[in-house]
């Protein structure tokens, strides 16, 4: 005897496709919008779901051919036909769709590593990047085209269940009785509400730790200024320039030093893309500092930074970032800045005023600072704002500002000792 509903098995790969299929198609459409802080966490959630429904339609095309299930609905010659095409369509698409979605990522420019929800390695495909303009155009067709499947789907269920009295909702939803009006809204609602999660979904922003606060308490120390030089006024208590030895008798001025940067220490920078904040870091760097606040005419700061070691909380876009259209970390491994013109400001404050090697390009850079000695230690607070368009940061679609702002802000904070006098 025929079996009247199908099994448990394939019931349960039908609609968990049918939930993800809705999600990921919504989901799609917000990807195309515009581009926002949490863009590369988007794209590897839209590659995660993808690649779990090319799973499951292969599980289910396997149920279906292995398994036992009802058979097809009486009817007209062209309605059956239709329905046939459907489901065959509904197949192509969950399988199709998925692999050309793993084609543009195989043959992407900038070549980013697949992690399924964060944990599980996905490879790419070993194919040249002329697939990856077909693979873009059908991916797109996919999208609309379950849409259109999803629309017949659903109409012909409804037709033959209340127009017809087919039991098809019965055939697929277990608990479905009569008319099945209530298990046939609750299965939209879910088809909705996946839709909607999926065109809302917006990744958590909370990356930073507690601990990782410094980066806000340095600007608060030394708030961001452009590079212009800047006046100091001369008052009875700063009579001469501080970079004058003679401005402190011979015996009382500190000699110059050699300073060793402790462990611990920051150096963060802020972009700002489409007016949100996306702070990161630099987890490898390191100072060569020679320094005495007496002998400012003599003391010299060269800070050289592993690009390839930026950490932004997101590996897709800290990969992006090392990237040709960002750092260029291959041709270009580390940034340096170097400068011999330390001017003191009055206080606690000061400047420092040098060149910026970035990929390939030198240009003048400030950096504005707070710093306290006591004894052989001292603490240092500080910032600058650079131009990445001047240094190329942000090639192709990234060159322009309107997504991606120009100016980028730097803070760095961090203890040093010289040896004991």
């Amino acid at each position: 005897m025929a079996v009247q509903r199908y099994s448990y098995t394939a019931i349960t790969l039908h609609w968990l496709i049918a939930l993800l299929l809705a999600f990921q198609i919504a989901l799609g459409w917000a990807l195309e919008g515009n581009n926002s802080p949490e863009l590369f966490q988007r794209f590897q959630l839209h590659k995660s779901v993808g690649i779990a429904i090319l799973l499951l339609s292969l599980a289910r095309l396997a149920a279906r051919f292995f398994m036992q299930r009802p058979p097809a609905s009486d009817g007209p010659a062209w309605t059956r036909a239709l329905a046939g095409t459907v489901h065959s369509l509904f197949y192509v698409v969950m399988i199709l769709g998925p692999i050309t979605g793993w084609l543009l990522v195989s043959t992407a420019k900038v070549q980013v590593p697949t992690l399924l929800f964060g944990i599980v390695p996905w490879p790419h495909l070993p194919v040249g990047r002329g697939w990856h303009e077909p693979a873009e155009e059908i991916h797109e067709i996919m999208a609309w085209l379950a849409i259109g499947l999803f629309v017949l789907h659903v109409a012909g269920a409804l037709r033959h269940q209340w127009l017809l009295g087919k039991p098809e909702l019965q055939r697929v939803i277990p608990s479905a009785r009569g008319k099945a009006v209530g298990a046939a809204l609750i299965a939209l609602a879910l088809v909705g509400g996946a839709f909607a999660v999926g065109s809302s979904v917006y990744p958590d922003r909370e990356r930073a730790a507690p601990a990782e606060s410094v980066m806000s308490n340095a600007a608060q120390a030394a708030p961001v200024a452009p590079p212009a030089p800047v006046e100091v006024e001369k008052t009875e208590a700063n009579e001469a320039p501080d970079n004058d030895p003679a401005a402190e008798p011979e015996e009382t001025a500190e000699p110059l030093a050699d300073w060793t940067v402790a462990p611990g220490g920051r150096l963060g920078f802020t972009a700002r893309w489409n007016g949100e904040a996306v702070e990161g870091r630099f987890d490898r760097w390191r100072a060569d500092i020679r320094f005495s606040p007496d002998q400012l005419a003599g003391s010299r700061i060269k800070v050289t930074i592993d690009l390839a070691s930026a950490d932004t909380g997101d590996g897709q876009r800290d990969d992006s970032l090392k990237g040709s259209d960002f750092f260029d970390t291959a041709a270009h491994p580390s940034a340096t800045f170097t400068a011999r013109d330390v001017r003191h400001l009055g206080g606690e404050r000061y400047e420092a005023r040098g060149t910026l090697a970035l990929r390939g390009a030198s240009k003048p850079a400030t950096l504005r600072f707070t710093l306290r000695i006591e004894g052989d230690r001292a603490r240092v607070n500080g910032t600058a704002r650079i131009d990445r368009t001047a240094f190329g940061v942000g090639q192709g679609e990234w060159a322009a500002t309107d997504a991606i702002a120009a100016s980028v802000d730097v803070a760095f904070a961090f203890t040093a000792t010289r040896p004991a006098r």
